[in-house]
This record gives C-alpha cells, sequence and structure tokens, in this order.
C-alpha cells in the first residue's frame, strides 16, 4: 500500500464531529441508565428494574442520536420502530457474543467489555446508515 492509499484509508477512520457526539452521548446515556438502574434496584425487583432501564436507554438514546447526533428535525414512529430493530438486534449480538465466548472457556466479563468496540461501531453505522439516514 502506497502513501496515497494509506492516507485515503486513515481518512474513512478520522473522528468526526458526529462521531464525537455519538461517543458523548452514548456515554451519557450509559450513566443516566445506569444511575436509573441503581436506584430502581433498591425500590424494586431486578427484572422490572431492568426492564425499566432498558426503556430509559432506549428511550433517551432514541432523542440523543435522533436529534443530537444525527440531527434530525423530526422523530416519528417508523424511525423508531427501526431504533427498537436496532437496540434489539445489538441486544441478540452482545448476548450471543458473550455466550459463545464463554462457551469456548473465555470469561464473559471480559468479552463483554472486549465486545463494546465492535458493538458501538456496529450502532454507529446502523444507525447513521439505516435509522437516522436522511
Amino acid at each position: 500500500m502506497n502513501h496515497t492509499e494509506y492516507m485515503k484509508v486513515l481518512k474513512r477512520f478520522k473522528i468526526t464531529k458526529t462521531k464525537k457526539l455519538f461517543l458523548f452521548f452514548g456515554v451519557l446515556n450509559f450513566i443516566i441508565t445506569n444511575i436509573a438502574l441503581q436506584v430502581l434496584l433498591l425500590l424494586i425487583p431486578i427484572y422490572l428494574a431492568t426492564i425499566l432501564s432498558q426503556i430509559i436507554n432506549v428511550l433517551i438514546g432514541y432523542f440523543f442520536y435522533g436529534k443530537k447526533v444525527f440531527k434530525l428535525k423530526v422523530l416519528n414512529n417508523y424511525i423508531f420502530k427501526k431504533y427498537l430493530l436496532l437496540a434489539f438486534i445489538l441486544w441478540v449480538l452482545n448476548f450471543g457474543f458473550i455466550q459463545l465466548f464463554f462457551q469456548y472457556g473465555f470469561n464473559k466479563n471480559l468479552t463483554a467489555i472486549l465486545i463494546i468496540p465492535l458493538l458501538v461501531s456496529f450502532s454507529y453505522l446502523s444507525q447513521k446508515y439505516y435509522v437516522f439516514k436522511k
């Protein structure tokens, strides 16, 4: 690979303003969701606390990513359904990878941490090119 081709590849991985916003609001959503989860765990049964925290996560993420990251003027039911489908797919991938690697003897907690970049990348690209595509 020559210098020009190398520079083209690097430009594709450039950290853009949109990517910075995606990471910022992702971390903010993570913090809010986990604070809610911690409070809910003190008040209600685990299954209900986790379900409610996931609902909070989806609703906040839908607004943050749609309005603040990808700058859509209008969010509608069709876009929400696509976002909800993506959230479900991400959950299945997360569960599936952790389960698969655990069956091969890997630590499930370490696996969960190591697959974060893969899931974040998939989430960003899916939101940019499918969910919130203008």
